[in-house]
């Protein structure tokens, strides 16, 4: 089930960022996330009660930039990602989306330009040892 994610979801949110992104310093605080839910779209993915995957919009003027997303380990490879990818572009009213990843993160940039994105510029030295990608998605 997904659905727009409530304060109450707080700590299962940050308990799965904790593990997702353990190593990473991009990784969000338990206040960023109180803040999220507040003031942008986070929609949240369940199995069986429990918080399994998350997608984390920030809302601008004209368009809406993916700033994260996380699919619990355990069921990584599902198609949850996929899933929340196609559930905000049904639920997201603006037509430009824009996002940032890694260079090296092969997989995201495959699943984000099977949704469309297109890369648009590098980074240079945007996280800590590595360029990245500007990927834009305009709806048609």
């Amino acid at each position: 089930m997904i659905a727009k994610a409530k304060i109450e979801d707080l700590n299962p949110l940050f308990n799965l960022e904790c593990e997702v992104f353990k190593d990473d310093s991009f990784a969000l605080s338990k206040n960023s996330f109180k803040y999220h839910i507040l003031k942008n779209k986070i929609f949240k993915i369940e199995l069986e009660n429990k918080i399994i995957g998350y997608i984390l919009w920030l809302e601008r003027k004209k368009y809406f930039r993916l700033y994260s997303l996380a699919i619990d380990t355990n069921f990584q490879g599902l198609g949850l990602a996929s899933k929340l990818l196609d559930y905000s572009f049904t639920n997201l009213e603006k037509n430009e989306f824009s996002l940032e990843v890694k260079i090296s993160n092969k997989n995201a940039i495959k699943l984000y330009e099977k949704f469309g994105f297109k890369i648009k510029k590098v980074l240079e030295n945007y996280y800590e040892n590595e360029d990245g990608y500007l990927m834009i998605k305009n709806r048609a």
